[in-house]
């Protein structure tokens, strides 16, 4: 009887341990959601005018080229890319929204990029990333996501001045001819940019 009682007593304080861990999963998740609706709402209030989200590269623009090394030593310049489709993202580890779309462009650019001849090149805004080590926690970053495609890092925020980046994630889908042909503020997913993409001359 009582080993009965104790395993009725196990069993219920393992249901309990369960309820609990799911309830604070699922808090733990709106609030992520949460946070990234508020840094997008926040940065797009930052620069409230359209005219100020609207600065910088537009449609039809021929994006200016730049070189950024990766953490690797290599380096990575914009018009290496010329004949390819490119994605070429700006973004911080900090950044809710950024988080968000990595593991979608991960997955999109396994299954596309030969496919749709087209590069990602991811640059992070190191000169904007928060406290500590910034390269170690782009690094950390990129192992996290498993991230195979190109991470420069624009360690000066010149590249990030030059492009008049304001909310983050920013990005450009620039054709084939080198020029831009869609400017994206905020986060993609994987049917975004394949659908995108496939526009893309």
């Amino acid at each position: 009887m009582t080993k009965k009682i104790f395993g009725l007593s196990l069993v219920a304080l393992l249901a309990g341990i369960l309820i609990v861990n799911i309830v604070q999963d699922t808090r733990a998740k709106k609030h992520n959601t949460v946070e990234q609706e508020t840094y997008y709402i926040d940065s797009a209030v930052e620069g409230e005018n359209s005219s100020v989200l609207n600065e910088g590269l537009t449609e039809g623009d021929i994006p200016p080229d730049f070189e950024l090394m990766t953490l690797e030593g290599d380096k990575i310049r914009l018009s290496d890319f010329n004949g390819k489709k490119v994605i070429l993202n700006f973004w911080a580890t900090w950044c809710p929204p950024c988080r968000a779309e990595m593991p979608h462009m991960e997955n999109f650019y396994k299954k596309n990029a030969e496919k749709l001849n087209v590069e990602i090149i991811a640059v992070n805004l190191t000169a904007a990333e928060r406290g500590g080590n910034a390269s170690e926690k782009v690094r950390k970053f990129i192992e996290e996501y498993g991230l195979t495609f190109h991470v420069p890092l624009d360690e000066k925020g010149e590249v990030g001045d030059l492009y008049r980046i304001i909310p983050i994630p920013t990005s450009f889908l620039i054709g084939t001819n080198g020029v831009v042909q869609q400017k994206i503020l905020g986060p993609m997913d994987e049917e975004m940019m394949e659908k995108l993409v496939k526009n893309l001359k």
